[in-house]
């Protein structure tokens, strides 16, 4: 199970952002099975709402991604909308790299 945590830096959060935040959280979780932890911070810097979406994966390092917007919501979408697609690209080289040939050099090194 995948442990998420939402953060809001802002006292007059509105009632349902916190939940709405676990809910796209999760979904991040459910498309990923590898996914080991999601930290979501919202913040409000003058006019702008500001969300980041850090993910965590198992043998991989943490993908973030950050979003400013004057609609809370939005903002929200998009930073887990860009988090995903940041999911897809490293998978993506995951699976797709090229594998490194042995040369006769690493053949000779291991069997010394």
């Amino acid at each position: 199970m995948a442990i998420i945590e939402v953060t809001i830096r802002y006292p007059n959060a509105g009632s349902g952002i916190k939940e709405y935040a676990e809910e796209r959280a999760n979904k991040l979780v459910r498309q990923f099975p590898r996914v080991e932890s999601v930290r979501v911070v919202i913040d409000k810097q003058r006019q702008l709402y500001e969300a980041d979406f850090i993910v965590q994966t198992r043998g991989q390092t943490a993908v973030g991604a950050k979003e400013l917007s004057d609609n809370l919501r939005s903002v929200i979408d998009t930073a887990a909308a860009r988090a995903e697609k940041q999911l897809r690209k490293t998978i993506k080289k995951r699976v797709t790299a090229p594998r490194r040939k042995k040369t006769p050099k690493d053949n000779v090194a291991a069997t010394k």
